[in-house]
This record gives C-alpha cells, sequence and structure tokens, in this order.
C-alpha cells in the first residue's frame, strides 16, 4: 500500500501558481485536474490556499490597521500601499498573517443550519451549492463562500453546480469528502458513516485508508468499525427521504435504526446480537410511526419497547 503523503511548501506553492492561473481567460482546466487527481493532499492543499486567500480578502482593512503598526515610519502613502501588496502578495505573506494575526482566524465562526424534528430545510449557499438537511440535522458552514461544510448530525444531501475552479470540502465524523460538482448524499449515525452519489465523482479521505476513495456516481461509501465497503447503489435510492421514503442497499442495521429514531423522535436500540446485521430495502416514511413495525415484519425482527423507546431484538 503506498505511504500517505504530506502537504509540503512545494505542493502549497503549485496550488497558489493553480489559483493564479485558473483565473486567466486561457486556463489549462485539464492540466489542473490532472494535478489535482494525481496526490489526495493537492486538494488539500489547494483547499488551504483558497481558504487563506479568503480570509485575507474579508479581513484585508484589520490586516492593513495590523500589518501598518509594524511598518517603519515612512511616507503614509508608501506604507499604505506596502502594507496592502503584503498583505494580498502571496503564499508567504499569507502564513505571516496566520501566524501573526491569529485573532482573525478566532473570528471566523461557522454558521450553523439546522432542520427540526419532523421537517426537513433547504439551504441555498454561494457559488452554486444548496444542501438539503433531514428532519433533525444540521450542518456548519465555515466561511462566505460556504467552501468548507461540516455534518454535525444526521443526513443532508448537496446539489453542487460544477466548477472546477472551486472544490467543496464536506467534513462528518473524520471522513472528509471532496467534490467540485455533483449531487451526493451523506448520512452519520449508529457510530456509521455513508455517502451515495447519484451524479458525478467525488473523493472521500478516510482516517483507515492511506489513500482517497473515489466514490463515482450509482456507488456508496460506508464505514464503520474501521471497515471501508463501496457498493452499486441506484441513484433514485440517494437523498431517497426527500421524496418519503428510507432506502436501504446492505447499510448496517445501527445506521438503520439511527435513522428511525430521527423520523420517529424516538430512542432506537439495537441487540449486540444484531450488530453485525444489515439491511436492504426501502421504508415508507409518514409520520414515522410505521417505520419500526415495517422494518420488523421486514426482517423478521421483533420490538421491544423500552421507556419512551424501542429496542430491536431478534426473534
Amino acid at each position: 500500500m503506498t505511504a500517505k503523503s504530506e502537504i509540503d511548501e512545494r505542493m502549497l506553492d503549485q496550488a497558489l501558481a493553480w489559483q493564479a492561473a485558473l483565473e486567466q481567460d486561457d486556463a489549462d482546466w485539464d492540466g489542473y485536474m490532472a494535478w489535482l487527481e494525481a496526490d489526495p493532499c493537492h486538494r488539500e492543499a489547494f483547499d488551504s490556499v483558497a481558504l487563506v486567500t479568503a480570509a485575507v480578502d474579508d479581513h484585508r482593512a484589520e490586516i492593513g490597521h495590523l500589518l501598518a503598526a509594524q511598518v517603519p515610519a515612512q511616507d503614509p502613502r508608501k506604507r499604505f500601499s506596502r502594507v496592502f501588496a503584503y498583505a494580498g502578495g502571496g503564499l508567504a505573506a499569507a502564513i505571516a498573517l496566520m501566524v501573526a494575526v491569529p485573532m482573525l482566524w478566532t473570528q471566523q465562526v461557522g454558521k450553523t443550519y439546522s432542520a427540526e424534528a419532523g421537517a426537513s430545510r433547504t439551504v441555498a449557499l454561494a457559488n452554486g451549492i444548496t444542501v438539503t438537511l433531514s428532519p433533525a440535522s444540521s450542518i456548519v458552514v465555515h466561511g462566505k463562500d460556504g467552501r468548507q461544510i461540516d455534518l454535525a448530525g444526521g443526513e443532508a444531501h448537496f446539489d453542487v453546480r460544477h466548477n472546477p475552479s472551486r472544490s467543496l470540502t464536506v467534513s462528518a465524523v473524520g471522513y472528509t469528502i471532496s467534490d467540485i460538482g455533483t449531487r451526493f448524499s451523506v448520512t452519520i449515525g449508529g457510530n456509521v458513516f455513508r455517502v451515495g452519489v447519484s451524479d458525478g465523482n467525488i473523493s472521500v479521505a478516510s482516517p483507515d485508508a492511506s489513500e482517497a476513495v473515489q466514490v463515482s456516481a450509482g456507488h456508496q461509501l460506508i464505514a464503520g468499525g474501521g471497515d471501508l465497503t463501496l457498493s452499486p447503489v441506484l441513484a433514485s435510492d440517494v437523498g431517497s427521504w426527500r421524496s418519503g421514503r428510507l432506502s436501504y442497499s446492505s447499510a448496517p442495521l445501527s445506521l438503520v435504526a439511527a435513522d428511525i429514531s430521527r423520523y420517529s423522535r424516538k430512542s432506537v436500540k439495537i441487540d449486540p446480537s444484531l450488530e453485525a446485521s444489515h439491511f436492504s430495502g426501502t421504508l415508507v416514511i409518514g409520520d414515522g410511526t410505521r417505520l419500526l413495525p415495517d422494518l420488523a415484519g421486514v426482517m423478521g425482527v421483533r420490538i421491544v419497547a423500552e421507556g419512551n423507546g424501542a429496542r430491536i431484538a431478534a426473534r
């Protein structure tokens, strides 16, 4: 297995060069994509440079005042010019700003979007990114351009307009999804991570793998307990909850139980004897009250009431 590479100064310089090149009318998109796919760290380096650039742009005035205090006394017009040339002049300047002005980074507080229990929510972000949250789910969006998103809980469907000059990064329980334009759905629950793609391609970096996994349309990646499973999935089943159904293809039962918990608003647990069980099939959501009985009928399991919740047990 190939050893995992790390971001170095050379990669950052290349990323900075590509960022400048892509702003030109005759940009070499094929060359950029080839460089991006040559190493998983290239995308991370490009995103890091983009984040620094965005932060500098967002705080240009504050940076000017802070740096002006460190510039020796001279003609005010020359000092003003020098400060802003420094603030926008390259990677070295950006790194210096990151070290010298950490207060600017602590101000980059993400904005949280949540969907209440019993209702989904659609959020339109910048750069042609639309996120639909399933009930009782939430995301945290970082930066004005929404390039970095954390899935804090539940499930979210992403519709990303294709734009090679901009990449979206979605993080969830240690996994990082990179995308430049596609449609996919991400779910976390029951210590399981699942991403399904209905259109386009994504790259998933995993803490359990040395290389990113490429997931194309009609496929899903499921991770849990240190295992990664890439398998086919119907494109229509990706984000199927938006049309009133929960569709699964060899999904861990713990993930199914977590989904039912959100839709039924009850705590749903599973017996230890069923922890290795998987489920394939479709459940109609409705008001959420029939999900457990329907699952029991399909799987041949029994539902045991426990306080305000329930437990899925073997017959």
